[in-house]
């Protein structure tokens, strides 16, 4: 080409078209690359957050350009900071969790509307026994993650050194605590100063003796914590306390610290979630047995405490179109199952099919035999009305004697927020 040859376009017009056309590459470049999810969770736990970490890990491989960070917190101190984070710096996804928990913020606006997002992804028929958890007024807030059974988890060389077994009744229950004592094992090992814990004995016994109708009544602040039903649930309580069956200065210790005491043995058992196993190492499982809180009122129907948790958008979220993406993903069988899997607990699809884990199918059948079910104390009463029953739990695991003051506490407390 000569170097007096025209070019068809003014050079100087052709440079420019050259640069808006390489500018506009890379402004499509850049949108793509910008494209970031953030997720606060509590779902530390080892085995979850692996889980967690494959599933955020497939997700950017499947959405090039897509950037997914995960912030991980404890639990104790992810119930604090999410007061805070969904109204001053909301993530486009925050775990926590149903019922009562997720309605303290549903009723603030400060979570977004999944109810056409579940019904669209027909996750509200493979999640049908959960949806009311996550309910509110009729909108459902969350995706329901996951379901956890609770009961007792015990230590099997102690039982059978002890020889004793796992029993069904409460009468057996206290016979077999009797037992360890005089063996030198404390029965029952706990950590009351997260105080949540502690609510599994309260809510079970009141369970085993009153039935889910009349506790979901006490949860709803319809019956008066000064009703003798309430004071019979405190006197069963207290014989085992007021026998020396507790770890000793159980509020000194988190609930994830009265964990060593059963793993080594100096333990029986400890009345809690998947958290126990979930919390020791692999090797350590097989020595871990569970079973269910026994009957108290022969006649009484087996209602259980299940708690689902949840996932959900913040209203404040600034990619919620991507985050209902990753929810969707989130959800599928696979995933579903393998998070579940991760957190030793169940899934949240009925359409998912447990076959190689005997753990969770026992958990599964345990979970079936329910003839019904609350959640947790924090869960299903007022989050006031938890904190102040959570403690009065603890204070009378410390001071038995002081049921009635306590009780009549938690009746004051009762009368002023449901008013």
């Amino acid at each position: 080409m000569s170097p007096h040859t025209r070019f068809p376009v003014k050079p100087l017009a052709w440079l420019r078209n050259m640069a808006l056309g390489a500018a506009a590459v890379l402004v499509m470049h850049g949108a793509m690359a910008q494209q970031s999810l953030v997720i606060n969770t509590d779902r530390s736990g080892t085995g979850q957050k692996a889980a967690l970490n494959k599933i955020v890990g497939d997700f950017e491989a499947q959405n090039p350009g897509v950037k997914v960070t995960v912030n991980y917190s404890d639990v104790e101190s992810y119930k604090t900071s999410i007061r805070n984070f969904l109204v001053t710096s909301p993530p486009d996804i925050a775990f926590w969790f149903t019922g009562a928990r997720m309605r303290a913020f549903t009723k603030r606006n400060l979570f977004e509307d999944l109810s056409g997002f579940l019904k669209e992804t027909k996750l509200n028929e493979a999640m049908k026994p959960f949806i009311p958890a996550v309910t509110d007024n009729g909108k459902q807030y969350m995706l329901p993650t996951n379901m956890t059974t609770w009961g007792f988890y015990y230590n099997k060389q102690v039982f059978e050194k002890a020889g004793v077994k796992p029993p069904e009744t409460w009468t057996e229950l206290m016979a077999t605590a009797g037992k360890l004592k005089a063996s030198g094992i404390v029965p029952f090992t706990i950590g009351t100063r997260d105080l949540w814990a502690n609510s599994l004995w309260f809510d079970y016994l009141d369970l085993r003796t009153n039935g889910l109708e009349f506790h979901m009544k006490l949860m709803d602040g319809k019956v008066p914590y000064t009703d003798a039903r309430v004071k019979k649930v405190f006197a069963l309580w207290a014989d085992p306390i007021k026998k020396g069956y507790f770890l000793e200065n159980a509020s000194s210790y988190g609930w994830q610290e009265g964990i060593p005491f059963l793993s080594q043995g100096k333990a029986a058992m400890y009345l809690l979630g998947p958290y126990v196993r979930t919390s020791l190492p692999a090797e350590m499982h097989s020595n871990i047995g569970f079973f269910p809180f026994p009957v108290v009122e022969a006649n009484m129907p087996r209602y259980e405490e299940l708690s689902v948790n949840g996932v959900g958008i913040p209203r404040g979220a600034k990619n919620k179109d991507l985050a209902k993406k990753f929810l969707a993903f989130f959800a599928s069988k696979e995933n579903n199952l393998a998070f579940a899997k991760g957190g030793a607990v169940l899934p949240s699809r009925v359409d998912v099919a447990i076959t190689d884990d005997p753990y969770a199918a026992e958990q599964f059948t345990h979970a079936k035999n329910a003839k019904g079910s609350s959640q947790f104390y924090d869960r299903d009463t007022d989050p006031d009305m938890a904190q102040a029953g959570m403690r009065g739990f603890q204070e009378f695991l410390q001071q038995p004697e002081r049921a009635d003051a306590i009780l009549e506490r938690l009746e004051t407390t009762r009368a002023r927020i449901f008013k």
